[in-house]
């Protein structure tokens, strides 16, 4: 049976430089509503200071306690990347330093309107934190303005070229100001990949990367882990499928090479966290069916173990996949969160719902529905105060079919009430 959260107040409105909540008296339950992308959608927007649609969450919590949140900033009609010409995508942020109820204006990362005159589509940002230094890493992919679904062979950033390409940014002051892009370059050709094939795009999460603690490697502690996932096809222009793997970097952020691709069945856009035992558990889009991929690394994401699906059918969707708690930390109970459209009646873009494992992954249990009608792409972490933030493409205003997204933050006790 889902349950509901108490829907305790209602959304702000868009303000001029911030987004502020309506929100409970400081005695009452912590539970507020917030907007930091609002869609104006409307006509076919090609200007560079204005947007059609907001999507792809991404959202990390940095060392001083800073929420980041980012997005794709979308012009044309919405579209994914390469399908509306003349209609660059934009990678966009704001920051919040009162655990979400307000948002500082609106910064754009990196431009899909470059200096020289060229048009890409920027998508998918997924930022990681290293805990050791407080340095913040953002991953995100470039694709041609317009094209086909699968890039052309090659890693060139000219966008003439038709290749994909990823980039990463670092912030070293909680996300007020951004290093130069660097692109990060993966092997492509089949001697150098993990499995044989040309790659054709590795592209970001979307979501969040993590850290890892809990390895019994010692030399993988602090390994920061990045969730990715590539097109591959036997030769340089066919067919490609996509499986999820990771990124990873040893050396806190200076150098980022790839883990071995999971096995089959394709899976799509994926998160991952560690287990108590130092495993890591990545959860994906199904490409086909209605249950989620589960695989398990025991080697830091070198290598990934078999499809262990989930029994909970879903649509195929991004979702997201935390840790809230551990009691190698002291916690009184572990405890990962998954979020996802529970549908209606059927699986479907609807009703964001939140489940709870008590049991490292092994079953998720206790969904609590957040919202009533449409949802689609979210991302949950656990915030400084202990609270839980929830960034979900969902218009908490109109209701409308993407193009904003709001973000939730509630206590614990939501997701446990009895």
């Amino acid at each position: 049976m889902v349950r509901w959260a108490k829907q305790l107040v209602i959304s702000a409105s868009l303000a001029a430089c911030c987004l502020a909540a309506y929100c409970l008296p400081a005695s009452a339950e912590v539970f507020f509503v917030t907007m930091p992308f609002k869609g104006p959608r409307g006509s076919f927007v090609t200007v560079q200071d204005r947007y059609h649609t907001f999507r792809i969450p991404g959202m990390i919590v940095t060392a001083d306690g800073t929420i980041l949140a980012f997005a794709e900033g979308r012009r044309g009609d919405g579209d994914d990347p390469r399908i509306d010409a003349n209609a660059p995508a934009d990678i966009v942020m704001r920051r919040s330093t009162d655990q979400g109820q307000t948002w500082e204006p609106l910064v754009v990362i990196d431009s899909g309107f470059r200096p020289n005159g060229d048009l890409v589509d920027f998508g998918d940002p997924t930022p990681v934190l290293d805990a050791t230094t407080g340095m913040v890493f953002l991953f995100y992919g470039q694709f041609p303005d317009f094209g086909p679904r699968f890039s052309a062979y090659g890693q060139s950033a000219d966008p003439k070229q038709g290749n994909q390409t990823l980039w990463v940014r670092s912030s070293n002051d909680n996300g007020k100001t951004w290093s130069e892009r660097k692109q990060i370059d993966y092997p492509d050709a089949p001697q150098e990949t993990s499995d044989g094939l040309y790659w054709r795009y590795l592209e970001p999460g979307p979501g969040n990367g993590i850290q890892l603690k809990w390895q019994q490697d010692e030399a993988r502690n602090g390994r920061l882990v990045v969730p990715v996932k590539r097109a591959g096809s036997k030769t340089p222009e066919g067919e490609a499928v996509v499986n999820p793997l990771v990124y990873y970097s040893d050396d806190h952020g200076t150098t980022w090479q790839p883990g071995g691709v999971s096995p089959d069945p394709e899976g799509n856009e994926n998160e991952v966290v560690e287990l108590a035992d130092g495993s890591l558990l990545m959860d994906a889009r199904p490409d086909v069916g209605t249950f989620r991929r589960r695989f398990l690394s025991r080697d830091g994401g070198a290598t990934w173990g078999p499809n262990n699906p989930d029994n909970i059918p879903l649509t195929r969707v991004d979702a997201s996949l935390a840790r809230y708690s551990a009691s190698r930390d002291g916690d009184d109970r572990d405890r990962l969160l998954f979020s996802a459209p529970g549908g209606e009646g059927r699986p479907g873009r609807a009703n964001l719902t939140i489940w709870t494992s008590y049991d490292e992954g092994k079953s998720f249990s206790n969904p609590v529905q957040f919202n009533q009608g449409f949802a689609a792409y979210s991302v949950v972490q656990r915030l400084a105060d202990g609270t839980i933030g929830l960034l979900v493409e969902a218009d908490a205003d109109s209701n409308e079919d993407y193009g904003s997204i709001t973000f939730y933050r509630f206590d614990l006790a939501e997701l446990e009430q009895k």
